[in-house]
C-alpha cells in the first residue's frame, strides 16, 4: 500500500524560525524530505512582511488539491496586540479574494507573543512572561532553541496537554499544531520509515 506524502511548507522569518518548527515536525513523524523552508531571506527587510507577502499564495496552493500539503507559518506577534497578527493573515486573505482557514484545513499558524526567544525561555526554564523581550533582555543563545524545540515537540509528538502555567500562544500553538495533523478530508497523517 503507498503512502501519499504530506509536503509540509513552513513560512517563517527566518532560520532559526524554521530550524525550530522543522525539528517538531520531525520529531512528530515527517520525514526530512517531507519539510520545505519558505524562509525571510536574511537582509531582505522585515520578516513579518516576507511572510504576509507570501501568506496567500502558500495557502491557494494548499488549495489547490493536487497533492496532500500543509502549511506552518511561524511569526512573532512582537507588540501586537492578542491575535493582531492572525488578523492581518486573514486580512491578506481577502485581499488575494480568497476565504479565510477553514477548521478542517491543513494551515497551522504559530504566533508566539512576543517573540520565539519567549517559548524558548518559557521550555527551558519552566517561566517566562509574554511582555519582557526575551531576545535583548536575556540573551536567549543559538545553543538552546534545539533543546527547547526537542522540548516542546516531545509534548507535540504525545499529544500531552502544556503544564497549566504555559504560555498562552504556547498552548495555542499546540492546539494549531494538530490541523497539520487532520483535516476534513482525512488525508492520511505522515509515518516515519
Amino acid at each position: 500500500m503507498s503512502i501519499r506524502r504530506v509536503q509540509v511548507v513552513v513560512l517563517c522569518e527566518g532560520l532559526k524560525d524554521y530550524n525550530f518548527a522543522r525539528r517538531c515536525l520531525v520529531r512528530c513523524g515527517w520525514r526530512p524530505d517531507q519539510i520545505a523552508p519558505k524562509v525571510s531571506p536574511a537582509g531582505g527587510g522585515s520578516g513579518f512582511t516576507f511572510v504576509l507577502n507570501e501568506y496567500a499564495a502558500e495557502v491557494r496552493a494548499n488549495r489547490n488539491g493536487k497533492k496532500a500539503r500543509a502549511l506552518l507559518v511561524l511569526v512573532d506577534a512582537d507588540t501586537e496586540p492578542e491575535g493582531g497578527r492572525e488578523k492581518s493573515l486573514d486580512q491578506r486573505l481577502r485581499d488575494a479574494d480568497q476565504k479565510p482557514r477553514k477548521a478542517g484545513e491543513r494551515i497551522a499558524l504559530w504566533v508566539p507573543k512576543r517573540q520565539l526567544e519567549t517559548w524558548i525561555h518559557f521550555l527551558l526554564h519552566g517561566r517566562a512572561d509574554e511582555e519582557t523581550d526575551y531576545k535583548r533582555e536575556h540573551g536567549v543563545r543559538d545553543p538552546e532553541y534545539k533543546p527547547a524545540a526537542e522540548q516542546f515537540a516531545q509534548l507535540l509528538e504525545k499529544r500531552r496537554s502544556l503544564p497549566s502555567k504555559a504560555l498562552p500562544s504556547l498552548k495555542k500553538a499546540a492546539v494549531e499544531f494538530e490541523r497539520l495533523r487532520t483535516s476534513r478530508s482525512k488525508r492520511p497523517t505522515p509515518t516515519r520509515s
